[in-house]
């Protein structure tokens, strides 16, 4: 009897480190697998957006979509409408009154440079038509004075920077008749110089005919 207690407990201390071993084995295994798994989740968390992330995205593009649409300044547009409410047939008149003095000058300066090319010694005739494109640039400046001073104070203030560029259009008008004039008057008379100044005399006048028009536009004046 003795002998066979003594040969279990011998067993059992030598069977006691494997079992031990053992379970921690199976401990560790199952911990990692643990955190793992909850890596796994983790990641596919941070990889898959959320149905809340989706609906805030969603939303978002929708705000967008709506600014876009929305007219970036609806002040211009009402202003625009008054201005074309306001605008009358007097006010048209002048307008064209104005328009056709410009077709006018810019035929007078074709002939002008014209007769230069081909008339070169007939200084007189040359004379003659600067002095008739001088009165006829002082008639449409008039024309264009009275046109503006028919205007409401809001077209007037709508159209200023381009009445501010007519204004600086017309005076290099302005310069290239006082240039032609000088070369008239001078010792020496040089055709084609004339011809060249004539021609870029017709040039700024084209260029203060497209600014009227411009304005004109704007004022609704174009219309009957």
């Amino acid at each position: 009897m003795k002998r066979n207690l003594s040969v279990l407990l011998a067993l059992i201390l030598l069977l006691t480190p494997a079992f031990v071993l053992a379970q921690r084995g199976r401990g560790s295994s199952g911990g990692s697998g643990t955190q793992q798994h909850g890596t796994g989740q983790s990641a596919g968390s941070s990889q898959s957006p959320t149905r809340g992330d989706q609906d805030r995205a969603r939303n978002g593009a929708q705000d967008q979509t709506r600014d876009w649409d929305m007219p970036r300044d609806q002040t211009t547009f009402k202003q625009r409408d008054r201005l074309h409410a306001q605008a009358t047939t007097e006010q048209r008149d002048r307008y064209r009154t104005c328009d056709q003095s410009m077709d006018q000058l810019r035929t007078q300066s074709r002939v002008l440079a014209r007769t230069a090319r081909r008339n070169a010694m007939d200084t007189e005739e040359l004379r003659r038509q600067h002095l008739q494109l001088q009165e006829q640039v002082r008639t449409l400046q008039q024309n264009r004075e009275q046109m503006m001073a028919g205007l409401s104070k809001e077209q007037q203030n709508a159209i200023q920077e381009r009445n501010r560029a007519m204004q600086e259009t017309h005076a290099r008008i302005q310069n290239q008749l006082q240039s032609m004039e000088q070369e008239l008057t001078g010792p020496t008379f040089n055709a084609t110089n004339f011809s060249e100044q004539s021609h870029a005399t017709e040039h700024e006048i084209k260029t203060y005919q497209k600014q009227l028009r411009a304005s004109a536009k704007m004022l609704n004046l174009l219309n009957d």
